[in-house]
């Protein structure tokens, strides 16, 4: 619950890129004390109505400061603050500035970088348990080649996230979601890939779970570096055509 006068002490948030703006706010407050260590923080309702915001944004946004060892949410319980959740921000912040005035290429570059090792470790460090979850995933995926977008793109993030945490490193995981707003931003082009676009796309990520399940780390490694940098070409391909129906139609 609130305490008298912290509702006045947060701030609406501006509409435009909703979440991370949520995640300013909120890691503002907690640097300025106003959330202490240990202590619970107010309900996703109540975070969403001071914010003047949908709960699903705030959802997101106590989502990834879970990830990054800020906020800990416990079943029935509700959600706390991390004892150590100042210097797990501090530690977040020295990756994140050097992404501010970095162009989406230079982020994708990196991204990729990222991702690609992540599915070498990962090939390098699955044990019985994760490969029966790989299995499972790649029927998934299979299985949604025939399902709507909506699915395809759950399975999509499903993948992904799932060889970040299978590489077992814990630097890299918050790293990557220091470019996880602008990332996701640039996923919503995804929508307007062809069927054949995507269906390439999902055959590139089978290969690249194929290749993790079989311990191929190199393999692993250059199926998702390929994945990636094919997307960002569908991507930029898709672009250009809307920007040319745009001008045609002017």
């Amino acid at each position: 619950m609130f305490m008298e006068g912290e509702f006045e002490m947060i701030q609406a948030i501006a509409k435009t890129t909703v979440t991370q703006s949520i995640l300013d706010e909120m890691i503002k407050l907690i640097k300025n004390n106003t959330w202490m260590p240990g202590e619970k923080i107010p309900s996703e309702n109540e975070l969403a109505i001071a914010f003047s915001v949908g709960r699903n944004s705030v959802r997101e946004a106590v989502k990834i400061l879970n990830k990054m060892n800020v906020l800990i949410s416990r079943p029935g319980q509700g959600t706390f603050l991390a004892k150590d959740a100042i210097s797990n921000i501090l530690s977040s912040e020295l990756i994140i500035t050097g992404y501010k005035n970095a162009s989406f290429e230079e982020i994708a570059e990196i991204r990729t970088l990222l991702e690609s090792q992540c599915a070498y470790w990962a090939a390098q460090r699955v044990d019985d348990s994760d490969i029966v979850e790989l299995i499972n995933l790649l029927e998934s995926m299979r299985a949604s080649e025939k399902s709507t977008l909506l699915e395809q793109n759950k399975i999509h993030y499903i993948f992904h996230e799932t060889i970040i945490r299978l590489s077992k490193n814990s630097l890299l995981k918050p790293m990557l979601l220091s470019i996880k707003a602008e990332i996701d931003n640039h996923h919503a082009r995804f929508d307007t890939l062809s069927p054949n676009d995507i269906a390439e796309l999902i055959n590139d990520q089978e290969k690249v779970l194929l290749a993790i399940i079989a311990k191929m780390p190199d393999r692993a490694r250059d199926a998702m570096r390929y994945h990636l940098e094919r997307a960002q070409k569908f991507i930029e391909k898709e672009c250009k055509m809307s920007k040319q129906y745009t001008e045609d139609i002017v």
